[in-house]
């Protein structure tokens, strides 16, 4: 990862800074106030590129590549199980990146492309044309992820109105607030659907991006969901699933398809940066067939959200496991 330093006057045009420097998929990996003003720290993946030599002084005996492909394919599935993926889910995977790799790729590819075919990948845009409702169970970090939003929309040089849906009084505003640093005057908020619906109204009007950061739902409990429902149904806005990657396996399966169940179509991954098994809220998502939008890797609200790609996936799952190291450079 190529790492900087950038400093500004303020925090916001030190964020931008990085971002134009490093492009949108800089990551902001701390940040503090300077005596002269306001320093971040920001980091992006470089692209690494293995050169094959020109000649060999010597050719070393290498295994057939029937034998060479199963092997990969079992380290492949001892790391997706490690990462607490079902049996039955590793096991495809692991056979599809076998069969995608070929003598003249990188055997982690294989693993990249395997995920192409088992996930969608569908990043939002920084300006949010078409305004998006973020939803989610209690804890998910639906409120951190909107700030994060309007956040990036900001180093983009887009304008997103944040706008709390706090229909259960648990003082949303407040929170959204600090993370961004505002009075809780000046972050939206409504207390009833009615009320969102003449907030969403007048900001379209005025052609702005919007995010809303609706209350937690349950999804155990079918009244929530039927308010939910109706809720997806009343406001012109898309229905992004925040989901954090903790939880017992079977329980994130249920939740997420009960979520998709309602017509959600995409979702952000959380909490990455607090486990190293992501088998299972992956698991979940393929099975809902849901689209990954973005990956949260940092607590900081400057710069916390990655578009997610299958390429990024691939390294986050290698990352922590047992034995993914023999997959890189093997070919």
């Amino acid at each position: 990862m190529k790492m900087k330093l950038y400093s500004a006057a303020t925090r916001e045009e030190a964020v931008a800074l990085a971002f134009a420097d490093m492009g949108q998929d800089a990551v902001i990996l701390s940040e503090w106030e300077a005596e002269t003003g306001y320093e971040v720290r920001a980091g992006v993946e470089r692209a690494t590129q293995r050169v094959a030599p020109k000649f060999e002084l010597k050719a070393e005996p290498r295994p057939s590549p029937v034998l060479q492909l199963n092997r990969y394919r079992e380290q492949l599935k001892d790391i997706l199980s490690w990462h607490g993926a079902p049996d039955g889910f590793s096991d495809v995977l692991a056979t599809t990146g076998a069969r995608l790799v070929d003598a003249n790729t990188d055997l982690s590819n294989g693993f990249v492309y395997a995920l192409e075919g088992m996930v969608g990948y569908s990043p939002i845009t920084p300006g949010l044309e078409r305004p998006i409702m973020l939803v989610g169970p209690p804890g998910s970090g639906k409120t951190s992820t909107a700030a994060k939003f309007v956040r990036r929309s900001q180093a983009a040089n887009c304008e997103a109105v944040p706008i709390v849906a706090d229909f259960d009084a648990t003082s949303g505003s407040s929170q959204l607030a600090a993370y961004l640093q505002r009075d809780v005057g000046k972050v939206p908020t409504s207390l009833t659907p009615d009320q969102l619906l003449k907030s969403y109204d007048r900001i379209r009007a005025l052609g702005r991006g919007m995010v809303i950061d609706t209350p937690p739902i349950n999804p155990t409990d079918s009244e929530d969901l039927d308010r939910l429902r109706d809720l997806i149904t009343l406001v012109d806005a898309e229905p992004v699933l925040v989901i954090s990657a903790e939880g017992h396996p079977l329980d994130l399966e249920d939740n997420v398809k009960a979520f998709a169940e309602l017509g959600i179509r995409r979702c952000i991954i959380t909490k990455l940066d607090v486990v190293k098994r992501r088998g299972s809220v992956l698991y979940a998502i393929a099975n809902a067939r849901l689209n990954i939008s973005h990956l949260s890797l940092t607590p900081f609200i400057g710069g916390g959200l990655i578009p997610a790609t299958s390429n990024r996936l691939a390294r986050i799952l290698l990352e922590h496991a047992p034995g993914a190291e023999s997959l890189k450079g093997a070919a």
